[in-house]
């Protein structure tokens, strides 16, 4: 290529795409107004074509109305050219006045599932990084190839109604609505689009490796969008609002989360529900959210569970990382102790200090109020089974006495539940109040923990699982066909 700075890339294929302009990309992302008066945007640029293509559509827009973008590139260190290509991205944007920031996967990277805790590892440092920046609004480049192979993905895996529609254009983070507005657009218009503007990208060699899923069903099935939107079932859509909104009934009649990560379900509203599917999606939403997992468990395995407990009012199973409790007319769902790491995790003072928060788990968060600890405070956090005083019956019978909802809660509930130690034991408990610990303490005759003076820990902690007990609204846009240039 003519700029020996860039990243070696694979030969472009010829495109007969078509360019999308400023009208057609403004008919898809003004699809999910309302914005700020003057939006700021971030988009997370890995250097390919699509993103690359998204990146200059979105700078373009919020030009037009005053705002800006911020180009977010994960570099995940998997490759050992991924610190040059986001270096050669950060350059490309800024050509075009266009702030970019790199974010790095750090720690130690893992062995298996590589793609998958990649994908979850680069929307968790996007969501950060967003609030960090105080940005409401995270666009990816996920478009209409990708949509056909992710419903071809989930059919070759037995999908159920709900999968069928693919990709919604919209979801939420933590901090941040995730946007896909190029989801009805091919590729080859995304690429079009950079050619009509003189912008090179680069390609990466994971897209081309058998061993990814993603790789495989594109090259065994050969899709292509040829077909256009005749591959994505005509009816999928309509079919997945109907059923995302029963079971957001379904689920707001039956289920309660108690702030310290433990679901309570009304048994008999649960079954009340004669629609199997339902129901599954359901459970199946609520033990994703307590045990903190990326994806819900198998249909038949939540299907069997459901059956077994409906039989059984003493039912009790573990599945999805999360113990599964009947007791008569309530199942109590909550994280399973044995598949916890129970290795105390040591809090940095230096990341307090500067006003973050620690997470554990991936469900809940402690943030520190006082803008300075004790100096060697030596706070860490750990499951509350690692408390000498939990495995007592005076600190159990205050606990359920003092704090109302505590004590119906099976004891193996209570032990899951996060705590905050140092060297002279229990200083505060997920979801209560630190005050509410200091009674159950005080009236169980142990020693409580200090409230004030030069040793005083007073933090915050937060329920704060990967994904809600229920996120509806699928989205989807029309392709633009009429507004291509």
């Amino acid at each position: 290529m003519s700029n020996p700075d860039k990243p070696t890339t694979d030969d472009r294929a010829a495109s007969d795409g078509t360019p999308l302009d400023a009208v057609a990309f403004a008919h898809l992302i003004d699809g999910f107004a309302p914005f700020e008066t003057a939006p700021v945007l971030a988009v997370a640029v890995s250097g390919g074509a699509d993103s690359m293509a998204l990146a200059l559509l979105a700078h373009e827009w919020v030009k037009m109305r005053g705002g800006k973008i911020v180009a977010m590139t994960v570099d995940h260190g998997l490759r050992s050219d991924s610190a040059h290509e986001a270096k050669w991205v950060g350059q490309a944007l800024r050509a075009h006045g266009v702030d970019h920031i790199v974010l790095p996967w750090l720690g130690e990277k893992p062995r298996g599932a590589v793609q998958e805790r990649a994908r979850i590892a680069r929307y968790d440092l996007l969501d950060q990084a967003c609030a960090t920046h105080g940005i409401l609004h995270l666009l990816v480049a996920h478009h209409l190839d990708d949509q056909v192979e992710t419903i071809a993905m989930r059919d070759s895996h037995g999908t159920k109604p709900m999968g069928r529609a693919g990709m919604s254009s919209r979801r939420f983070l933590k901090s941040v609505r995730l946007l896909r507005p190029l989801l009805s657009v091919a590729k080859n218009d995304l690429i079009a689009t950079l050619k009509a503007r003189g912008q090179e990208w680069v390609e990466d060699p994971s897209n081309q490796n058998p061993k990814f899923e993603r790789v495989r069903i594109r090259k065994d099935t050969k899709i292509t969008v040829a077909a256009d939107q005749k591959n994505i079932p005509s009816d999928a859509v309509q079919t997945r609002l109907v059923l995302e909104e029963t079971i957001a009934n379904v689920l707001a009649r039956s289920v309660m989360i108690l702030p310290v990560g433990i679901a309570v379900v009304d048994t008999a509203e649960i079954y009340r529900c004669q629609d199997r599917d339902v129901r599954c999606y359901g459970f199946g939403q609520i033990i994703r959210t307590i045990g903190g997992a990326a994806y819900m468990p198998s249909f038949d395995a939540l299907a069997n569970l459901l059956d077994a407990a409906y039989k059984d009012a003493s039912h009790r199973s573990s599945l999805g990382g999360c113990v599964i409790h009947r007791k008569s007319d309530r199942i109590y769902i909550f994280r399973e102790v044995g598949r916890m790491d129970k290795t105390p995790m040591v809090i940095d003072p230096d990341v307090l200090r500067s006003g973050g928060c620690v997470r554990w788990d991936n469900r809940f968060e402690w943030a520190a109020l006082s803008p300075v600890l004790p100096p060697l405070a030596g706070i860490w956090i750990g499951p509350l089974v690692l408390c000498d005083v939990f495995h007592t019956k005076a600190f159990r019978a205050a606990f359920g006495e003092i704090v109302g909802f505590i004590a119906d809660l099976p004891r193996a509930a209570l032990a899951s539940m996060p705590a905050l130690y140092d060297k002279e034991g229990l200083r505060s408990v997920g979801g209560l109040e630190v005050l509410t610990l200091s009674d159950v303490l005080s009236a169980a005759g142990c020693v409580t923990p200090q409230s004030r003076g030069a040793n005083a820990i007073d933090g915050r902690w937060r329920f704060a699982p990967r994904t809600p007990l229920w996120e509806s609204g699928f989205k989807s846009l029309p392709k633009p066909v009429s507004l291509l240039a």
